[in-house]
């Protein structure tokens, strides 16, 4: 019964994206050849990482749950940098930035919600938890990589102008940043304004169902968005500061 239910689950999800898919395809918007390889791969993965958790739990080692979001980390700054597409910079070195900004920033606040106890090292805990992290962290670096570039094609006269009348590094790199993080984070501002009155976001409803105090429920919520905030405002700040100070290249400096 259960594989039945999970089977029409699947089909329904699948019949969703091939909707995306043809649409795109009829005009021409060019994502669905990322759609495709990327749906197969995000259910095998869901899947997987089901079994992983379950194993964790059993086995109760917090090692190995610190591998795992190693593992995760990895992945996600992997994908956070193909985002990045400025050729002044090598795939390599956007990676490893990539990945020490969303490991610094999310790892922090990991360790700080251990030390004070709000967060413990057991698989159901802690993975999920850092999944939601790196997740945002990950997805910060992509969107602001996309906003870097069109910023940099779009006010490319403004930025040329503001070298030409001696405006330094320091004060194009802060005027790009100033544009570009409160496009980033529109989308967890958005959250926060929206959580409660239109989404029930689903960290509340699974402590909820687990019988935990309506109270309590919120209160872990309100710290899963605003982690969530603290990693998407961030992430991207270090990985751009990286960028733009240790490899001794900027951006647009058209000396």
């Amino acid at each position: 019964m259960e594989f039945v239910q999970s089977l029409k689950e699947v089909i329904l999800a699948y019949l969703l994206i091939l909707s995306v898919v043809l649409f795109d395809i009829k005009n021409r918007y060019g994502v669905w050849k990322e759609l495709l390889p990327v749906s197969v791969f995000s259910l095998i993965q869901l899947t997987f990482i089901g079994f992983v958790i379950l194993y964790l739990t059993k086995v109760g080692n917090s090692f190995l749950n610190l591998l795992v979001i190693l593992f995760m980390t990895v992945n996600a700054a992997f994908i956070s940098s193909k985002r990045f597409k400025l050729k002044a910079y090598k795939p390599l070195w956007v990676f490893v930035f990539s990945f020490f900004a969303i490991a610094f920033t999310n790892y922090l606040l990991l360790f700080l919600y251990w030390l004070i106890d709000v967060l413990r090292t057991e698989a159901h805990m802690i993975i999920p938890f850092a999944g939601l992290l790196i997740a945002a962290g990950m997805r910060s670096i992509s969107l602001f990589s996309q906003y870097l570039t069109d910023l940099l094609i779009k006010e490319k006269d403004i930025l040329e102008g503001m070298f030409a009348l001696g405006a330094g590094n320091r004060v194009v790199r802060n005027y790009l940043l100033k544009k570009a993080i409160p496009l980033t984070t529109v989308v967890i501002r958005d959250m926060l304004k929206a959580a409660g009155i239109v989404h029930i976001p689903g960290v509340m409803v699974g402590l909820l169902m687990a019988g935990t105090h309506p109270i309590v429920a919120a209160t872990m919520q309100f710290l899963v968005l605003a982690s969530m905030l603290f990693s998407m405002f961030f992430t991207p700040i270090v990985f751009y500061y990286l960028i733009t100070h240790f490899r001794g290249v900027f951006l647009i400096n058209p000396r």
